[in-house]
């Protein structure tokens, strides 16, 4: 344990300052890079025990997040745990810094804050700003499908985020219902920074070792709102987030993605042919901003084109929208789930989140009847994140039905001439 402990610290430590970061960019403007960097979010001395967990809010391929109280000050964040084994064990190495490092930078109404950082033998963890509201995909869930008044509410908060994330030379690259949380008001905070892209003029000071695959055309993102251009593993562009925010506000609107289907690999067959099919209900301007969001070609997409961001701002489907006030303006009437309308809201979703799942294994609770357990027997009872949960079977499904789709494409077309030839 001590072993893995300093591999993954080693690979892991950032070098803090007490000053201003001294960045460099070389001639061809690449990414700004730093051997120093002072965060805004410290990484504080904390222990797990430090915190009473509630309910899960979520689960990734690394990591768990869980809504947790601060004891002593009686805070609540969404304290994101990640697995330091898996991490390792799975190259997530940079990902993890690099999304540590674009969230300290950060700074938008739009967007979760990152507030502190911690560790243990085990986890890492983020303490991350807590939207009570949920997701913006539970709502649509609850209601069905969205009017067309709540829809422009909220993918106008999404537009003048992503505007904001784009400006700063980032690509999100999953941005989905899942991804928009909603704060206890109605307001959409877009979250999940962990496939997030520097582009070669990002303002975002990054460290040597932590970032993301230099590329930029590594296939991420989630089935449904992956668009043709990273099919074909084109590079990323900004375009990439536009073509997901099309998908998005038509799930908004539909109460269901636009290419679903049976399976991941007819979901790839429907975004390669653009086999889009839209409700009668859908109104003329929601019709022609989402059928140009989904455009074949990404630099034809609002906000991605000349017309920058103007152009999809100034859409007719946002007429009306003051976009200088858009926090100001009051939010649509969020519904609850059934379990929080009873008055539980600490645990509103499910069982709370169980201690022995993460932690130092030399670290026990004392309840007050026992005295504290060995570390033979804290270890005995700890269920460690690198479970069968903590692998995430939409990354493996989603490249298996990615080679399955071009196997289909190009290889049986041949077998099927050389047969018909013989």
């Amino acid at each position: 344990m001590l072993e893995m402990e300093r591999e993954f610290d080693s690979k892991l430590r950032i070098q803090s300052a007490n000053h201003p970061s001294s960045s460099s960019s070389n001639n061809n403007g690449s990414v700004q890079r730093s051997k120093s960097f002072a965060f805004r979010a410290p990484q504080e001395n904390f222990s797990i025990h430090d915190f009473e967990l509630g309910k899960i809010y979520g689960v990734g391929s690394y990591s768990k997040v869980v809504r947790a109280k601060k004891k002593d000050t009686g805070t609540v964040y969404a304290l994101k745990i990640m697995d330091k084994k898996f991490i390792t064990k799975e190259n997530k190495t940079a990902y993890v810094k690099l999304e540590r490092i674009v969230l300290d930078q950060l700074d938008h109404p739009g967007i979760v804050r990152l507030f502190f950082t911690f560790q243990d033998n085990y986890s890492l963890y983020m303490a991350l700003e807590s939207c009570e509201g949920g997701e913006l995909f539970d709502q649509i869930t609850r209601k069905g499908r969205l009017s067309k008044d709540e829809a422009c509410f909220y993918a106008a908060e999404v537009v003048d985020a992503l505007e904001y994330i784009h400006s700063m030379g980032l690509i999100h690259r999953d941005i989905k219902p899942e991804n928009l949380l909603l704060t206890a008001e109605g307001h959409i905070k877009i979250a999940d920074f962990g496939s997030v892209k520097p582009m070669q003029d990002s303002c975002i000071t990054v460290l040597p070792n932590a970032s993301s695959d230099d590329k930029a055309c590594t296939f991420v993102g989630t089935a449904a709102y992956v668009p043709p251009e990273v099919l074909n593993s084109s590079p990323a562009t900004f375009g990439n987030d536009l073509w997901a925010l099309g998908c998005t506000l038509y799930q908004m609107l539909s109460g269901t993605s636009p290419f679903k289907d049976a399976s991941e690999w007819l979901i790839f067959q429907r975004i390669i042919a653009r086999d889009i099919r839209f409700p009668d209900y859908f109104s003329e301007e929601a019709r022609d901003l989402i059928d140009h969001l989904l455009d074949i070609d990404p630099s034809r997409r609002p906000g991605a084109g000349h017309g920058g961001y103007a152009e999809l701002k100034n859409h007719p489907f946002f007429e009306g929208v003051d976009w200088k006030n858009l926090r100001g303006e009051t939010p649509p009437k969020l519904v609850l789930e059934p379990m929080a309308l009873s008055g539980d809201s600490d645990h509103e979703s499910g069982s709370p989140f169980n201690l022995t799942h993460v932690g130092d294994s030399s670290l026990t609770q004392n309840d007050g009847n026992a005295g504290v357990s060995s570390s033979a027997e804290a270890t005995a009872h700890i269920t460690r994140l690198a479970s069968i949960d903590s692998f995430d079977s939409k990354w493996y499904w989603l490249n298996t039905s990615f080679f399955m789709h071009m196997f289909c494409l190009y290889v049986v077309p041949f077998l099927l001439l050389f047969t018909s030839l013989i």
